[in-house]
């Protein structure tokens, strides 16, 4: 083989893909690469959500003693230990209302969980609705899996429009020729991430309608449901068959290392 042949086998070995290309870089990395380079001391980071308490003190013994047992090193249930399951399934009715015959699936994070969703109910080209001021990584599991994000706006009170979503469902979704694609993903973040506002639960329950009427799935991203705060509107979700949720165990119980959250949809 040729220098020249063999360099531009080089070359092509470096290419990404387009869905790569098109992806954002996350924000978390840029702050980063920002504030290394000029290192200052009157700047705080808001890019990634990381609490100063470490997880409970039973975790963390539970955590040491599995270590030890021969079926930790073993390949483990797809959807998540069945033991674990069916203390989330416990804990969800609980805490959360989420009463019905749901499936709990076990995820590396709630970010895969998040992508599991994308994989699994998209094609590229499908059309999926964030709300700005989004997360960023629900828009760059979008971007990489090749569906089109749309961008709606908040009200002032920074709780979703659900008119401009009615109308952008009336024009993908409502039987006309628009030359759109179709919405078939709405994404709601309760509470918000990044602007930390809880939703209503009967906005919730509207956007479900909503999505329901127009054949669209309804993701509730719920990783920060435990920053709730007195007088304020309380944590809330909805449970439907085309409504996903996603959880997190990162936040409350600062497990950000150990990647666990779950999603619980009905089957």
């Amino acid at each position: 083989m040729s220098r020249v042949a063999r360099s531009a086998l080089r070359s092509a070995w470096r290419v990404q893909s387009g869905r790569i290309q098109a992806t954002d870089t996350p924000c978390i990395v840029t702050m980063q690469k920002m504030l290394a380079s000029a290192p200052r001391d009157d700047i705080l980071s808001l890019a990634q959500g990381i609490v100063h308490w470490r997880p409970p003190d039973d975790a963390l013994a539970r955590a040491r003693d599995a270590v030890g047992e021969p079926d930790t090193s073993k390949y483990g249930a797809d959807d998540g230990l069945p033991a674990l399951r069916s203390a989330l399934a416990r804990k969800l009715a609980r805490r959360n209302g989420l009463t019905a015959a749901s499936e709990v699936m076990v995820t590396a994070g709630a970010n895969q969980a998040y992508t599991n969703l994308v994989l699994a109910t998209l094609d590229a080209g499908d059309a999926a609705v964030l709300y700005a001021p989004y997360y960023f990584n629900h828009l760059m599991a979008l971007q990489m899996t090749g569906a089109e994000p749309v961008a709606l706006p908040a009200a002032s009170d920074l709780q979703p429009d659900l008119g401009a979503l009615r109308r952008e469902f009336e024009a993908r979704n409502g039987g006309g020729d628009s030359g759109r694609a179709p919405v078939r993903m709405v994404t709601l973040t309760n509470p918000g991430n990044p602007t930390g506002v809880m939703l209503r639960r009967e906005l919730i329950e509207e956007a479900s309608a909503l999505c329901a009427e127009y054949g669209a799935y309804l993701v509730l991203d719920n990783t920060y449901e435990d920053f709730a705060y007195p007088g304020e509107e309380p944590h809330a979700c909805v449970e439907a068959p085309h409504v996903v949720n996603v959880f997190s165990f990162s936040k409350a119980y600062g497990m950000m290392g150990w990647r666990v959250g779950y999603l619980v949809h009905l089957p």
